[in-house]
């Protein structure tokens, strides 16, 4: 499926795009974004922890104040984050990202940094399990879920989507939460999300913007509360999402949530 982005308008009128300015997208992907900023007359450094998205640098969005600085980027006007997985990423058997697919139970980012998810289901404690499952999936049934999956390893060990599936049940929301729930912990998606924020902030020029999307709660809440913070003006009082006939068009955007502040 060809990746489109979501609020392409909507971001790019967020950042405030001119003609010479400078502009980060910290979640390149398949380039939407960056793309639309460039025909606006904006400069753009891309980055994505992804090697296979092709940015300018491949690299975890937790360290953008230190990319920022060594590619001489500096104050600049507009930072934008799109949170979440890209279709590209889920439509690829072999990154284990949907239940959709059989294939290794991966969902790193980077395939080359880090342990896989299957790591997280076969070693971690009943207890552990059901604290991710409950946190970052807010999965009603995550202490029967962990139950479950420690004594379906302890007959066969967990290594592909389709296992994991066969153990749980084929219930896509709940399968949506789980596989939500141990891409968040195998990325440490809400630490980086943190470190971001706050490298976006020392980086950003008095009057720069800051645009994020996100798509589930916990992301949209980190996001929330670190833009209430003094050192912002919160341009967007409440999310923007999209509408209909972008929903219809590309599904990913229904769960969309986009809010822009200034720097102070």
């Amino acid at each position: 499926m060809r990746h489109v982005p979501v609020l392409l308008k909507e971001v790019a009128d967020g950042l405030n795009v001119r003609a010479g300015g400078k502009y980060i997208d910290a979640t390149f992907g398949a380039g939407g974004h960056s793309a639309e900023i460039k025909r606006r007359g904006g400069q753009v450094l891309t980055i994505d922890a992804d090697p296979n998205a092709l940015a300018d640098v491949t690299a975890n969005f937790s360290d953008i104040e230190k990319i920022a600085s060594v590619h001489g980027w500096s104050d600049v006007d507009g930072i934008l984050f799109d949170l979440g997985v890209s279709s590209m990423q889920l439509d690829t058997p072999e990154r284990g990202f949907s239940y959709r697919f059989a294939g290794p139970l991966d969902l790193r980012f980077d395939q080359s940094k880090g342990n896989p998810a299957s790591e997280t289901i076969n070693t971690y404690s009943e207890g552990d399990l059901y604290e991710i499952f409950s946190r970052f999936g807010e999965e009603d049934s995550a202490r029967a879920l962990a139950r479950t999956i420690v004594r379906a390893r302890a007959v066969e060990k967990i290594t592909t989507t389709e296992k994991l599936v066969e153990v749980v049940g084929n219930s896509a929301p709940l399968l949506s939460r789980i596989f939500q729930a141990l891409r968040i912990e195998v990325n440490d998606e809400l630490g980086a999300l943190k470190d971001g924020l706050a490298g976006a902030k020392a980086i950003l020029r008095r009057r720069g913007r800051l645009v994020v999307i996100s798509f589930h709660s916990l992301d949209d809440r980190i996001v929330k509360q670190f833009m209430r913070s003094l050192d912002w003006n919160v341009l967007t009082k409440k999310p923007v999402t999209a509408h209909t006939d972008e929903v219809k068009a590309n599904p990913r955007a229904r769960s969309a949530k986009l809010r822009i502040a200034e720097r102070l």
